[in-house]
C-alpha cells in the first residue's frame, strides 16, 4: 500500500517538474536589458536644481488655538512632592 502511495505521489510530481522556472535573471536582465554586460555607468551624476523656483502659499488654520471640551475634569490623585529632604537626610544618617 505504501509503493501504491510512493508511486502516485511521484506520479502527481513529475509533470509539474515539466512547468519549473528556469534560473532566475541576472539584474540587467530583470530590468529589461537583456544582459548586456558591455554597460558602462558614469562615476557621478550630478543633478542641478537652482533653476526651479517654488511658488505657493503658507496654509495654516484661521484659529489660534483648538478648545475641547473639559467633561469629566478632575483633580490629580498623584501628589507631586516637591523635595525630598527627609529621604535624603536619612540616608546620610546611614552612612
Amino acid at each position: 500500500m505504501k509503493a501504491f502511495f510512493a508511486a502516485l505521489l511521484t506520479a502527481s510530481l513529475v509533470p509539474a517538474l515539466g512547468f519549473a522556472q528556469d534560473a532566475m535573471p541576472t539584474a540587467g536582465e530583470a530590468m529589461g536589458g537583456g544582459g548586456d554586460s558591455n554597460v558602462v555607468y558614469k562615476k557621478e551624476t550630478q543633478y542641478d536644481f537652482e533653476a526651479d523656483d517654488v511658488e505657493g502659499n503658507l496654509v495654516k488654520p484661521d484659529e489660534l488655538g483648538i478648545q475641547a471640551d473639559q467633561h469629566g475634569k478632575t483633580s490629580s490623585l498623584i501628589k507631586i512632592r516637591s523635595d525630598f529632604v527627609p529621604e535624603m537626610l536619612k540616608s546620610v544618617e546611614d552612612i
